[in-house]
């Protein structure tokens, strides 16, 4: 491997990490949200819950993601489904390129980050796609932006 920061593909499943490579296709965004549509759609409160998988999609995709990296389903709550680049800026809902398993522990820094992006976004502090260009990169690094939160 290049280095630690990419995500690991396994049987086409994504493994969150810190950051991504290169060589990683950039997430599928949800065509709906632009710069001239954020008010209408990310910075209306309640969007993203509109437009979010059902509990039980969620589970199957968890489910198949888990099997692909060898994961016994008892350990599905040491994940989260991950988009990767989050619904709150932008990313697509249901596309196995957006959507990674990614460790509880380190979900919860990476929601900090995302409520935090979202916030700058929704301010006119930071443009749409600086921001999820910012979180694709390296979500860790992307806190910079936020103060280093």
């Amino acid at each position: 491997m290049k280095d630690m920061r990419s995500f690991i593909f396994i049987s086409g499943c994504l493994f969150a990490s810190a950051s991504y490579s290169e060589d990683v296709k950039r997430p599928a965004l949800n065509l709906e949200v632009r710069q001239e549509t954020i008010a209408t759609t990310i910075c209306t409160p309640g969007w993203t819950q509109s437009i979010r998988l059902y509990v039980s999609e969620t589970k199957r995709i968890k489910s198949k993601m888990l099997a692909a990296i060898g994961e016994p389903i008892d350990h599905r709550n040491r994940y989260q489904l991950d988009h990767i680049i989050p619904l709150a800026l932008g990313g697509a809902v249901v596309d196995q390129q957006n959507l990674a398993l990614q460790p509880i522990e380190e979900a919860r820094d990476k929601d900090v980050v995302e409520r935090c992006l979202s916030s700058l976004v929704c301010q006119g502090q930071v443009g749409l796609e600086d921001a999820q260009s910012a979180i694709w990169e390296d979500w860790r690094k992307a806190a910079e932006l936020c103060g280093g939160q």
